[in-house]
């Protein structure tokens, strides 16, 4: 459960951070946008009435201009400049001469032609006859740092000035000299950076509230339905019912609920079903096992089965130097109880022969029937004098058991031939079963009912 709930909240945070992240990014840009775009239109109007409050002074300055009353000039300039935020008036002459302005210590001086003021006119060896407003902005800082706007105004030879008596210029000049009215923006940068603060904090709580809601949202429909279902697939693991009900859902995920719980039923039956065929395969198996083992008239194991057992206990024996010894038992005279008898009283004898050896033998010792009335007997960790005495003991238990056949009764008896590892000399099983059968044989040829190693 612990390892389906790490899942869940994996695909939620998931789901959250990418919601987030995409939220976050699009906040971002918009917030950029929206403080640049609200800069650009701030300092637009900045320009705006920074142009308008320089055609006002030229305005101001005309009627002196015309008259060529300096003091009048000077006065409205310096009057003029005491506003707030206005840091330099110039009126600078064609020449490039500082006529008048509010800073006394530049009067008369010639400014340099690579100044801003002169190059907008003077880059080009004939000035331009009018100057767009952008042409005529420049921003610049202080040597204190003080952010800077300036504008400059062209002022035109007119027709009084080309006419009159007192000053007059020369008609085919163009412009006379150049108004250069100076604003500092730090008041602007104020309000922008307030602005800034404002639009910031605006997108930050957006964002918050707004990845609130996403996150409430994620879970209520995503991460509780996900981990419902979770659970309900543990179940069915477990062969538990998932009820689809209690997600209480009409859309996609109570659709998937529904369809998990349908899911688990239709796996709960098949489980069932198949629980019953694998039963019936492990009972069907294991009377095969038994079958292919197991010798179906006497129950012992079979030839196949001994074979299997003799050759891990002779590797076994060889490898570790332990003793090992088989007993190769076979019934006297059995061809003349079936030919006398028949084959019936035949299988008692052989069954009963059998039920007399694995009775008689030691719990480690295997018992399985060799082929016909030949039975071996395997004796783990047993020596050949410990061997013979088994052997003895079978041979006296078989003789003093009678076999009813017919209402007769009738007594057995057997051989049995020895043969014992390490004593004889054997490098694989086969050999020291020839050898227990080459004991049997001395036994049968000997007068049977007894044992020989």
């Amino acid at each position: 459960m612990k390892h389906a709930s790490s899942n869940s909240l994996s695909l939620f945070l998931k789901l959250a951070l990418g919601v987030g992240t995409i939220l976050f990014i699009s906040m971002g840009f918009f917030s950029l946008f929206s403080i640049g775009y609200v800069k650009k239109n701030i300092m637009t109007n900045v320009i705006d009435e920074v142009d308008r409050f320089s055609n006002t002074i030229k305005l101001g300055t005309h009627y002196s201009m015309m008259n060529n009353v300096w003091e009048d000039i000077t006065q409205i300039i310096d009057n003029v400049a005491k506003q707030r935020n206005v840091q330099h008036i110039r009126i600078f002459h064609k020449e490039g001469h500082i006529v008048f302005s509010n800073t006394k210590e530049e009067l008369g001086k010639v400014s340099d032609i690579s100044d801003y003021a002169c190059t907008i006119c003077h880059k080009s060896e004939q000035p331009p006859h009018t100057l767009a407003l952008p042409a005529r902005t420049r921003f610049f800082s202080s040597p204190k740092g003080e952010h800077l706007l300036g504008i400059v105004n062209p002022i035109y030879n007119e027709t009084g000035c080309s006419s009159a008596s007192c000053h007059a210029h020369s008609p085919e000049t163009t412009i006379l000299g150049i108004l250069d009215v100076v604003i500092s923006l730090d008041y602007v940068d104020r309000e922008i950076a307030y602005l800034e603060k404002i639009y910031s904090g605006l997108a930050i709580l957006s964002f918050i509230v707004t990845s609130c809601l996403i996150f409430l949202y994620l879970n209520r429909f995503v991460s509780r339905p996900v981990k419902k279902m979770i659970t309900g697939t543990e179940m069915i693991a477990r062969g538990e019912r998932f009820n689809a009900d209690t997600l209480k859902r009409n859309d996609e995920m109570g659709l998937l609920a529904s369809a998990i719980s349908s899911m688990g039923i239709e796996i709960a039956n098949q489980q069932d079903e198949l629980k019953k065929t694998n039963d019936e395969l492990i009972l069907v198996n294991k009377q095969l096992e038994k079958l292919s083992t197991t010798d179906p008239l006497t129950g012992l194991a079979n030839r196949r089965s001994l074979i299997d057992s003799f050759t891990a206990e002779y590797e076994r024996a060889k490898r570790y130097n332990h003793r090992l010894s088989i007993l190769l038992i076979d019934v006297d005279f059995f061809k003349k109880v079936n030919d006398t008898y028949g084959h019936n009283c035949g299988d008692k004898v052989l069954r009963k022969t059998s039920d007399v050896l694995r009775k008689t033998v030691r719990s480690t010792d295997l018992v399985s029937r060799y082929g016909g009335e030949e039975f071996i007997v395997l004796l783990p960790e047993t020596d050949n004098e410990q061997a013979h005495a088994i052997a003895e003991k079978l041979r006296h238990e078989i003789a003093t058991h009678t076999i009813l056949c017919d209402d007769s009764p009738l007594s057995i008896t057997i051989s049995i031939g020895i043969a014992t590892h390490p004593d004889t000399d054997s490098n694989e099983p086969m050999q020291l079963i020839n050898a227990a059968d080459q004991a049997l044989y001395k036994a049968k040829s000997n007068g049977r009912n007894q044992v020989v190693s």
